[in-house]
């Protein structure tokens, strides 16, 4: 066998090394392997929000009792009084702390103030909101709220002012 050949057969092999080991590493297209690494996240998120359980985070016109989200949407006029974002909770230990981060088109523009649990809570909703006359009027186009639990983002929530 020439050098050639046998340099070619050894960057073959080294190859199909390389692709077996990443494959038995999970780092390939391997479907479960996605399952098994979200599963170690959501472990590992446990540990650092503290046993808050959260339900769905979700933008509203208003709020009801318990903070119950009233006219749920995803798209609200650039002359809104009042924009929530509310997040359902199952769970919210003593001392748990909670904030939100308002987005326009990713660029972040509040930080609401930490609200901290005095008490256990238990199937409740957690709000958020701001008001549009305290930037002026909101610009239109795309906007995100990150839902942070013990300074850890947990729950994002995308709408619209249009």
């Amino acid at each position: 066998m020439d050098n050639r050949r046998r340099t070619m057969l050894l960057v073959v092999a080294f190859m199909g090394l390389a692709l077996s080991l990443a494959c038995i590493c999970g780092q390939c297209s391997n479907p479960f392997a996605s399952l098994t690494q979200s599963s170690e996240r959501a472990s590992e998120n446990e540990a650092v929000v503290g046993g808050v359980k959260l339900g769905d985070a979700v933008m509203a016109r208003g709020i009801g009792d318990n903070n119950r989200p009233l006219s749920i949407t995803n798209s609200f006029s650039d002359s809104e009084d009042v924009i929530y974002c509310v997040v359902e909770a199952d769970v919210i230990p003593a001392g748990s702390s909670f904030y939100a981060r308002w987005s326009y088109e990713g660029e972040p523009f509040e930080d609401t103030a930490v609200i901290t649990a005095d008490r256990e809570y238990r199937d409740t909703y957690i709000e958020f909101h701001i008001e549009p006359t305290d930037f002026g009027v909101l610009k239109r186009g795309n906007y995100t709220v990150k839902i942070y639990v013990n300074g850890n983002p947990v729950k994002t929530v995308n709408f619209t002012v249009n």
